[in-house]
């Protein structure tokens, strides 16, 4: 098995040392894992508030050399270079320009940020009950598929995590689903089962089994990651999400290495 979404204490909001996060990535019997750690918030003024929520740009090159040094240290397991970048429309050059100097195995795309509401912030949940959720789900998902559609991501991240704190729309969500799905497929990309959702509010796997049978009718290939911000997170009900990804179908995920995927088969119980 594997776990594609591990993060770094040099974000800010996450804590521990990487090489324990690899120790108990062993020690849970993970044959593969990938650090993923959020890309610079060059896009925020607040130099405070982009630290606390993504690694600095003067560390970024720290955290690339850390990954490669435990990748020599720990032979025994696959560690393979990610990272997740948040989606910000009108800076689509930009990231292109500053992920252009690193080798990375996959580069995720997600969405935290809805014109200047950090939706999934528990200091900003007051906010939810100020705004239409209708309008957020449907911003949400626009803005999702823009992401889709620049082409400068490999993996989309917890494709639903505008539910992260229980608040649902009154609409069917059935053709927002179909359209990141045909999105995601045309663009040869990949979505992520993420089992942090079992962690938050909501006490969902990201995405719900709806849409991950979407996914699955569009072919659109899986990985799967726990959202780990701390060691003992590594590898967090990832049984949960092979069962998920079972039950909407899928009997393969995929492997990434220098920003190419290939299809493995699950391993029998």
């Amino acid at each position: 098995m594997m776990d594609y979404h591990l993060h770094t204490s040099l974000c800010g909001h996450a804590r521990g040392r990487m090489e324990d996060y690899v120790k108990n990535a062993i020690q849970a019997g993970l044959e593969e894992i990938g650090f993923s750690g959020h890309f610079p918030l060059f896009h925020i003024t607040d130099r405070k508030l982009a630290s606390n929520l993504s690694i600095p740009e003067e560390k970024f090159p720290l955290y690339v050399e850390q990954v490669l040094d435990l990748r020599k240290k720990f032979p025994s397991i696959k560690i393979r270079l990610g990272c997740e970048v948040d989606y910000i429309p009108g800076y689509e050059e930009e990231i292109k320009k500053r992920l252009q100097p690193y080798s990375f195995d996959y580069v995720m795309g997600s969405v935290h940020f809805l014109d200047g509401f950090l939706f999934d912030h528990p200091d900003y949940i007051e906010e939810w009950e100020k705004r239409d959720v209708d309008e957020v789900y449907r911003n949400y998902f626009s803005r999702l598929l823009q992401c889709i559609e620049t082409g400068l991501f490999d993996i989309i991240a917890h494709p639903d995590l505008v539910k992260k704190f229980g608040f649902f729309p009154k609409f069917s969500l059935g053709y927002l689903y179909q359209e990141i799905a045909r999105a995601l497929r045309k663009n040869n990309m990949v979505a992520e089962i993420n089992t942090s959702g079992l962690r938050k509010p909501v006490q969902e796997i990201y995405p719900s089994l709806d849409f991950l049978k979407i996914l699955r009718k569009y072919q659109v290939p899986i990985t799967l990651g726990s959202d780990a911000h701390s060691p003992e997170e590594v590898g967090k009900d990832l049984d949960k999400a092979k069962e998920w990804a079972k039950e909407a179908g899928y009997k393969e995920y995929a492997s990434f290495s220098g920003r190419k995927f290939r299809l493995l088969r699950f391993p029998s119980p």
